[in-house]
């Protein structure tokens, strides 16, 4: 899946284009420079074998860590005891995944993993794990998954869907339905379902705890929704575009949406409160900065209204970001794969 994936978006590290006269720019809001948020050290987390991690997500002791590549996927630290677990491993099995992306802790310390290369969303107590773990979910019919968060009830997705660009799937009637229209680029008004759903496809998912919205953003542009749950539909209660992605995009052949090296990379991660949204942005471009584009040191800080009401610097960068609602506090792992808590 995977490989299919990457020949409808070709991929900016391969790209050698330059900024051209219609190029979007960034709104003045998340440009302006905030107050510092001071970081506490925690843990190197490379103590635990851990150089690259992907995903992460915290609870109380408990910190579930998501690795690429690697032979296991996600490592389950106990900061407390000082010992890891690993959980995933690579492969095609029941337990088994090929690669995580979406990584989530509810306030019960129920972990989910979402494989959007099998389509599969695997979920686990660490408190139980070594006596069982629950079957994974499979996300069923035929379309291709690509983020997936779970709630009570019910699973909240996004993939390569034309119906829609939420799927509400329950999980007491196994019924689904769609909802909420993509966001329409201005450069690609008349853009086919299908390929617009894969010009919006790099999302990030996180449920809120109450089970009652669920925001999303984009990791290729600035592009967010805050969106409610109610029964069993999906409403849209306030969408932000603070700028378009930087992309050629078309209806036919094998790269449908090609994004240009110095498209701004932006929300790479968001993580919820009760009352808070906090999103991970970037702003770099490959042109400029090659993998480096991971590195943040913007944090954004919105009610679930979507009114933004901070704009905050990180002098200590981060990769990833989780909020422990056990502790009402939030951490993030850093460029060198340490563990912070940032006292905001």
């Amino acid at each position: 899946m995977k490989k299919y994936l990457f020949i409808l978006i070709h991929l900016y590290s391969f790209i050698s284009c330059t900024m051209s006269d219609n190029a979007i720019s960034v709104a003045p809001d998340i440009l302006t420079r905030g107050n510092d948020v001071p970081s506490t050290y925690v843990v190197n987390l490379s103590d635990y074998g851990i150089n690259t991690p992907v995903r992460i997500s915290k609870h109380g002791d408990i910190l579930a860590v998501g690795q690429r590549y690697e032979l296991t996927n996600v490592h389950l630290v106990n900061l407390s005891t000082h010992s890891t677990q690993p959980w995933l491993p690579m492969g095609e099995g029941q337990n088994e995944a090929y690669s995580i992306d979406n990584l989530s802790i509810n306030s019960h310390g129920d972990i989910s993993a979402f494989d959007f290369e099998t389509g599969k969303l695997h979920r686990c107590n660490p408190s139980s794990l070594s006596r069982s773990t629950t079957p994974p979910l499979t996300l069923a019919n035929t379309a291709i998954h690509l983020s997936a968060v779970q709630g009570d009830n019910f699973v909240i997705s996004t993939g390569l869907y034309e119906q829609g660009r939420y799927r509400y799937y329950s999980l007491e009637d196994e019924s689904e339905e769609y909802f909420i229209d993509y966001p329409v680029h201005p450069g690609y008004p008349d853009l086919s379902p299908y390929s617009t759903s894969i010009l919006w496809a790099s999302t990030v998912l996180s449920l809120r705890p109450d089970n009652q919205m669920f925001v999303c953003t984009d990791i290729r542009s600035g592009q967010i929704d805050f969106c409610r749950i109610e029964g069993k539909k999906i409403s849209l209660v306030c969408r932000h575009c603070y700028y378009y992605p930087h992309v050629d995009a078309r209806d036919k052949g094998d790269v449908r949406v090609a994004y240009y090296s110095d498209n701004i990379t932006g929300f790479r991660d968001v993580t919820v409160s009760d009352d808070r949204v906090f999103v991970l942005y970037s702003g770099k471009t490959y042109k400029d900065e090659k993998q480096n584009i991971a590195n943040c040191s913007t944090l954004l800080v919105f009610d679930w209204d979507g009114t933004l009401l901070e704009t905050r610097t990180l002098p200590q960068m981060a990769t990833f970001i989780s909020y422990d609602m056990e502790e009402n506090a939030l951490y993030g792992t850093t460029p060198d794969a340490q563990l912070v808590r940032y006292n905001i």
